[in-house]
């Protein structure tokens, strides 16, 4: 049986300390170390992409994200969205290889 993907298109994507802002991400229901997620710039709809009003936030499997790390509620103030990306892309620790990735989905 083929392998369920998902596939998400996000305002920005955080992965190896690297933002992509407006990114597909495609990857699986649970993380699994043979199907890592994949961030592409988003070029065009592809089938059964689904709307997230928010970041995709690539990890490794066994983290989780602080309270420290979690959006401010002031999200949509000028320079705020920026600020946020920047902080996940030097906090987040990237995925090293051999290791399982997953995705956290922030919505705003």
């Amino acid at each position: 049986m083929p392998q369920t993907i998902i596939s998400v298109r996000v305002h920005a994507a955080v992965a190896h300390g690297r933002i992509t802002r407006n990114a597909i991400v495609r990857y699986p229901p649970e993380p699994q170390t043979d199907i890592p997620p994949i961030v592409k710039p988003f070029e065009g709809e592809i089938h059964s992409t689904i709307d997230l009003n928010g970041i995709a936030v690539i990890v490794p499997a066994a983290y989780r994200l602080p309270e420290s790390q979690t959006p401010p509620d002031h999200i949509s103030a000028p320079g705020a969205f920026e600020a946020y990306l920047t902080l996940l892309a030097a906090r987040i620790p990237p995925v090293i290889e051999h290791d399982t990735a997953k995705v956290i989905t922030i919505e705003f």
